[in-house]
């Protein structure tokens, strides 16, 4: 690919606002308020559409600061979790082509599955309510898909399949391996044949667009270089299986510009009746994903005609003052402020014993102190000490890293939803509204086995 000078980059960004600065005056407005923003920190690309037409479509900050490459449409970055839309496409695509059914169970694919899981739909996979953790481990630890396969089937299940709600990476990368098994092929390799070439979309993906490094968005975190998502341990036909399906692709704005539009406006990808409800066009929507440094959202508001899109780059500059200063700008009332945050529901809950309340606050307050002695102590205190669990270094790394990510804790709420599962509402420096799910063991004195952190989706 041809490079492309720093002087030239920053050109084309300017030309292009004007441009639209001047058949929309809004666009001028937008790109007044978001470089406030980028003069406090934030560095990411931002599109905005009414009435079907771009009236801003520019990038800030810098994509690549040893290089001081800075962001522009152009610009690959980080889709995380919705990485899941290209996921369930392909389901819908399969069952519309009499590949699959999204009532098969997991045992018509894993003849070998345990009895608990046997059962498991691939809409319960699909809708989350199948009762898969959050995650297995680490995104970029080396499994292939019979490991991952094996570690899933292993897992207790958190709830009765269908009974709850509860986000799961891991259900996703499950239905990762159903669509490999089915079109005998890798993930990759199936979207890129049936989403993206029909679409003309050469710049997402993984592996297979062979993505010229200079265009690639790198994280930062602490003004640490995070790198990319390719620079990260992967497998030869893609992600390794706690990150396949679930997250880790890679896009421009206008590239997933274009997938959501055929999606949700034609039927190239998906008839209509073939969407099993999903992406209904007359419906407001928000689909979001992060790992806690990249940050990406598309928006839908079909009744005010106005679609945005948000990448960001920097940890700690999160997208949300991003989206609240557009909203300000486009005149959207607070209740459109950003997707939700996924949780169970709570039909059943109630407020845990006293002394469970008061470990979790103390747990709570030790993460904001951010001391790593006053959590290796509350680790050895407080935590189950089981033969497969992570070392207590591990643990007191992890609780740290949630100060790192998330800014200082706001604990809202304390619920217990099933015996030994409490999940904490928390509100966060940098990312907002958060659920902290706690699985504790309560045989004796109560004790943490494990924490999930669900932030956005």
């Amino acid at each position: 690919m041809r490079s492309i000078s720093l002087v030239a980059l920053v050109a084309a960004s300017l030309v292009a606002t004007t441009a639209f600065a001047q058949t929309d005056p809004t666009g001028a407005r937008l790109d007044s308020a978001l470089r406030a923003l980028e003069a406090k920190g934030f560095s990411g690309v931002v599109r905005v559409d009414r009435d079907g037409a771009a009236i801003l479509e520019k990038g800030y900050g810098l994509a690549n600061r040893a290089e001081h490459r800075p962001f522009t449409p152009s610009t690959v970055v980080q889709i995380g979790s919705n990485t899941k839309d290209f996921t369930l496409v392909a389901l819908l695509q399969l069952q519309e082509r009499g590949r699959l059914d999204m009532r098969d169970s997991l045992a018509k694919y894993f003849p070998a599955a345990p009895a608990d899981k046997r059962g498991i739909t691939l809409t319960q996979l699909a809708n989350h309510r199948a009762g898969f953790p959050i995650g297995l481990g680490g995104d970029f630890e080396p499994l292939g898909r019979a490991q991952f396969l094996d570690a899933a089937f292993r897992r207790p299940l958190a709830f009765a399949p269908g009974t709850r709600e509860q986000y799961s990476n891991t259900g996703y990368s499950i239905l990762a391996a159903v669509i490999e098994q089915v079109s005998g092929t890798t993930y990759d390799a199936y979207v890129r044949a049936n989403i993206l070439e029909p679409l003309g979309l050469k710049h997402t993906g993984f592996l297979l667009p062979r993505f010229d490094p200079a265009r690639l968005a790198h994280g930062y975190r602490n003004d640490e270089d995070q790198g990319t998502m390719l620079s990260k341990p992967h497998a030869a036909d893609g992600p390794y299986w706690n990150l396949r399906g679930n997250g880790g692709m890679l896009s421009t704005l206008d590239d997933m510009h274009t997938f959501y539009k055929a999606l949700f406006e034609t039927s190239t990808l998906l008839r209509p009746g073939a969407r099993m409800g999903r992406f209904n066009p007359d419906e407001p929507i928000a689909l979001a994903g992060s790992d806690l440094v990249h940050f990406f959202l598309y928006e839908r508001l079909p009744r005010r005609r106005i679609e945005l899109m948000v990448a960001s780059n920097n940890a700690a500059f999160g997208a949300r003052p991003v989206r609240t200063a557009i909203a300000q700008v486009l005149g959207l009332p607070s209740d459109d402020a950003g997707p939700p945050v996924a949780t169970a529901p709570r039909a059943s809950a109630h407020p845990p014993a006293s002394g469970i309340a008061a470990m979790l606050t103390d747990l709570v307050n030790a993460i904001n102190a951010a001391d790593s002695a006053r959590l290796a102590k509350f680790v050895a205190d407080h935590f189950l000490a089981e033969p497969d669990a992570p070392p207590a270094e591990q643990r007191v790394t992890r609780l740290l890293a949630i100060h790192q990510n998330l800014g200082t804790l706001k604990l809202a709420g304390l619920d217990q939803i099933e015996p030994g599962v409490v999940e904490a509402s928390v509100t966060t420096e940098h990312e907002g509204a958060a659920t902290m799910k706690f699985m504790l063991d309560t045989s004796a004195s109560p004790k943490i086995k494990g924490i999930q952190m669900l932030v956005g989706g």
